[in-house]
């Protein structure tokens, strides 16, 4: 008999527990997947999917709505403010780049300084 190197001996509550978890997740895979294999639940899945997203459409409409009434943005609205911001920031980064690099300047690094002196210059003859 080979014993479970996670127990404590035959009377481990805890290895029995998870031998008892991992029966319970093989049963409700195997009918979850035959449930879902029937075209019937794929049909009301697509239907409870649809919606939802019919309902989410109308609420953001509706709370469009109210915020429009109460003179307040909306997601909407955000959202179009970040593109306007993404726009301008990159507009000023292409300025920022043209006055470090204005056409026709090359960008060539800088040579480098040249402190090491050949030997025997700094021996005094």
């Amino acid at each position: 008999m080979a014993a479970d190197h996670n127990s404590d001996g035959p009377n481990d509550p805890f290895a029995l527990m998870r031998g008892w978890v991992g029966e319970w997740e093989k049963l409700v895979n195997r009918h979850g997947a035959e449930w879902l294999a029937k075209p019937e639940v794929a049909k009301a899945m697509q239907k409870v999917t649809s919606a939802k997203i019919q309902a989410e459409a109308a609420r953001d409409e509706a709370m469009a709505k109210w915020l429009a009434a109460a003179n307040m943005p909306s997601k909407a609205d955000f959202d179009a403010l970040a593109e306007r911001f993404t726009g301008i920031e990159a507009a000023l980064a292409r300025i920022e780049a043209h006055q470090r690099y204005p056409e026709g300047a090359t960008r060539a690094k800088p040579a480098p300084r040249r402190t090491r002196k050949p030997p025997g210059a700094n021996q005094s003859a």
